[in-house]
């Protein structure tokens, strides 16, 4: 049986391939993504503290606020609002 439509198996079968091979580089990119995001939150060495002050900064999973200067402090002034 000859099949010259463009659903011939042969074709069927080399797109799921395609398929199942952009799902796996799809798959792989989460899981790197998400090791790395936890490698970054929690470091290697999770159950430590940061050496530095840097490590800290990097470590850190949340942007950080900044302090304000000593004169606004003295005034009350909340750096939140």
């Amino acid at each position: 049986m000859r099949y010259t439509d463009q659903r011939s198996p042969g074709n069927i079968r080399w797109a799921r391939r395609a398929v199942h091979a952009v799902a796996d580089v799809v798959r792989e990119c989460n899981y790197a993504q998400r090791r790395m995001l936890e490698l970054r939150l929690f470091g290697r060495d999770h159950d430590r503290a940061p050496d530095t002050y840097a490590e800290f900064l990097f470590r850190s999973p949340a942007t950080l606020w900044g302090e304000p200067s000593a004169p606004r402090r003295a005034t009350g002034a909340c750096p939140h609002k």
